[in-house]
This record gives C-alpha cells, structure tokens and sequence, in this order.
C-alpha cells in the first residue's frame, strides 16, 4: 500500500498511544496488535525529538533567521512527511492499514503531534498514580541491583512524581484542545473490563472489535526484544510482557509503596481535577492503617500532606 495512494488523509492510518512509563501504554499496544487492521510496531522513540526541532526551525523563521529557507507550513510539511515515511513503510511492509506507534513519551508531544496529523487518531493512558510511582520506583530499584544508572525520572520519588505529572497534565492538554481525536483509556479499566474498553477503542478508532484483543499474551509482538532483554529487563522480563489482564495486581503498588511516599503522591495529586474526573480520589483516609495510626502525630507526615503550589 503506497501512502501517497491515500491522498491528503494518509495520515488517518496512525494512531499514537501514550502516558506516563507504568502506565500501562504497553498492554494497551499489544492489545492493539491483537487486530487485524493494526499493526503494533515496536517504539519508534523519537518523535519528541523531531516535534523539538520543529519548535527551533519555527522559532528561527519567527527571528527571520531560516525564513527564506523555508515557511512555517513547509517546515510542518517537512516533519509530517518525515515521519510518515519513517513509520508508514514497516505497516507497509507487515500489510496492516493502520499502525500504531507506542512510546510513553508521545503523551508529552501529544497537542503538537495532533496539529502535525489532524487526521491521526491518539490513546492516553492513565493510571493510578500511586501505582505508577511504586512502579518507577520499582524500575529504579531494579536498575541499581543490576549495576545500572536508574533513568531520571526513576531514581526518586520526587521525579517520578513530576513525570506523571508533566504525562497526565499533557494528556490532559491535548484531550481538552482534541477532545474528538484524544481518548482516555483508564489502566484499571482494561485491566476488569477488556472486552467492554476494546470495544471502545475500537469505536473510537473505526474499527471493527475482535475478541483476539482481550488475549495479548497469544500473539508475538514485535517490540518485546527492544522493551526485555536489549533494556536488561528492567521495565518487563518475557514472561511479565506476555501476560493477558490480570486484575489481582491492581492492588500490588499498597504493599510496595512506602508510607511516606503515599502521602507525597497524594500532596501532588489529590487535586487535580482532571484525575478526580476519571474518578481517581486521593485523599489521606485512603492511607494504609497504620500510617494513619500515627499520622497526628508526624510532623514530617503533615509536612508532606501540606498542600504546595505545583511548579511551573
């Protein structure tokens, strides 16, 4: 299939599926794999990049520096078409009519790459985030047994704290500016109910539902090598990435996340109105029962409960 068979709409084939790392964006593209119509490639990664060097060609041109180099729309022209012709030919080559690009960090580039694709289609995937914190917390613990330096935003719990927060705040954006092209797609949600969000996801993208999607662990996928043992498995090992939706380990981040770190997850998001209205409540009566015990009593419990003004 020749992209430019397609016309100006080429860019309908894409779907963009992001949110904050641990949040489950990797289940929800294998689950899109499952489809016959997609192909879930693995993380093209860099798209953040090429939406930053759009930001400096524009920035230039506005300075008249490159303005007789190139226009604002050419320079958009430009980077659509190079990444079409960098995602489209794998889909081509895999015979799928859509594909799906997965890399967390999409979600932060999402308002850009819906005004650089106003056909494209984009998931935000959202979890608790208590459970993503004790995840990435997770993710950085395994890298420093292993020898590894931890990815920033996995090394403490105040930076993993501001990635979720710079992730939901983004999707957030994006869904607000495209509410008929951004769908929020809750992790608990497909974890209890696959069959009633894939259908859902499949309306939302136009496509006919299968029952193959509820089973991502029957089927290979092509980004498990670059996401297991060439990351030295700290994100999943083969066996956590080939799992179907298993709703016992919703609950698994209480017993890992410390006291002390629950209370700064909810300082941080106890109110933002756009998780409260995906009805994720954080408030200190959901404390575990012996942190409450002696929650009166701790000044540093109180300190981190004390509602700050989120940076800028």
């Amino acid at each position: 299939m020749n992209p430019e068979q397609l016309g100006n709409d080429v860019d309908a084939r894409l779907i963009f599926v992001g949110g904050s790392p641990r949040s489950g964006t990797t289940l929800v593209q294998n689950m899109l794999d499952c489809h016959p119509d997609v192909l879930g490639g693995p993380e093209f990664l860099h798209l953040p990049d090429i939406v930053s060097l759009g930001k400096k060609l524009h920035a230039s041109i506005d300075r008249q520096w490159i303005d007789l180099f190139c226009s604002h729309e050419e320079v958009d022209e430009k980077l659509r078409r190079l990444c079409l012709d960098f995602l489209l030919p794998l889909a081509d080559r895999m015979q799928a009519r859509r594909l799906s690009e997965k890399t967390p960090e999409n979600v932060l580039v999402f308002p850009e790459l819906a005004r650089l694709f106003p056909h494209a289609r984009f998931l935000h995937v959202v979890r608790d985030p208590r459970a993503v914190v004790a995840s990435l917390l997770e993710v950085g613990r395994r890298a420093r047994q292993k020898g590894l330096k931890p990815a920033p935003f996995t090394a403490d719990t105040q930076a993993a704290i501001q990635r979720v927060r710079r992730s939901v705040s983004k999707g957030a954006q994006a869904a607000r500016e495209f509410p008929d092209r951004v769908m929020t797609v809750r992790y608990e949600d497909v974890v209890l109910h696959p069959e009633r969000e894939t259908r859902a996801i499949c309306e939302f993208l136009g496509l006919e539902w299968t029952s193959a999607m509820c089973r991502p662990a029957d089927k290979p996928h092509l980004g498990e090598a670059a996401i297991t043992e060439k990351s030295n498995e700290l994100w999943y090992d083969r066996q956590s990435y080939y799992r179907n939706p298993e709703p016992a380990n919703l609950e698994k981040w209480r017993s890992r996340l410390k006291a002390l770190d629950h209370l700064r997850v909810i300082r941080a998001f106890r109110d933002d109105p756009y998780l409260r209205a995906l009805g994720y409540t954080l408030d200190p009566g959901e404390i575990p029962p012996l942190t409450r015990l002696f929650f009166p009593v701790s000044h540093l419990a109180q300190r981190a409960l004390r509602k700050v003004k989120p940076p800028a």
